[in-house]
């Protein structure tokens, strides 16, 4: 009878562990990219990297992981750097330039002057390299 019980035991064991292997995955959009990610803008995802870097220093700071000063230093930075990629972002197609970025710095202008932060990860570029130390795109294209 036990020799029995403890088969039974084992064999759900083996069972439950082998379960998760063998059976089909229902829900395989998880593993698929979003197509609707393929259809957002290069401006919209300069919004989005924006706002979620906005959300990440403010728990930052009311988790303790910042202190007020440095809270305030990154919170100017990317609220303007938010800004200006809301009003890209918003703004009709036809009627986009490179004006608003040039003015908070973003990217180059038609003089050649070199951008100050990079246009794909929003991180500040130094040094007079030609790829974001942080992310590794091309600076200035």
């Amino acid at each position: 009878m036990t020799l029995i019980a403890g088969t039974m035991l084992a064999l759900l064991a083996v069972a439950l562990v082998l379960e998760p292997i063998v059976r089909p995955v229902a829900d395989a959009t998880i593993l698929r990219p979003d197509s609707d990610d393929e259809d957002i803008s290069p401006e919209q995802r300069r919004r989005d990297r924006a706002l979620a870097a906005l959300k990440e220093i403010e728990f930052d700071q009311a988790t303790g992981k910042l202190s007020d000063a440095d809270y305030q230093r990154m919170y100017e930075r990317y609220a303007a750097e938010a800004v200006v990629a809301i009003k890209e972002a918003d703004a009709p197609a036809h009627r986009r330039t490179d004006a608003p970025l040039a003015e908070a710095g973003g990217v180059a202008t038609a003089t050649g002057a070199r951008p100050k932060f990079c246009e794909e990860c929003g991180s500040k570029l130094e040094g007079s390299g030609k790829f974001c130390v942080e992310c590794g795109s091309r600076v200035g294209v």
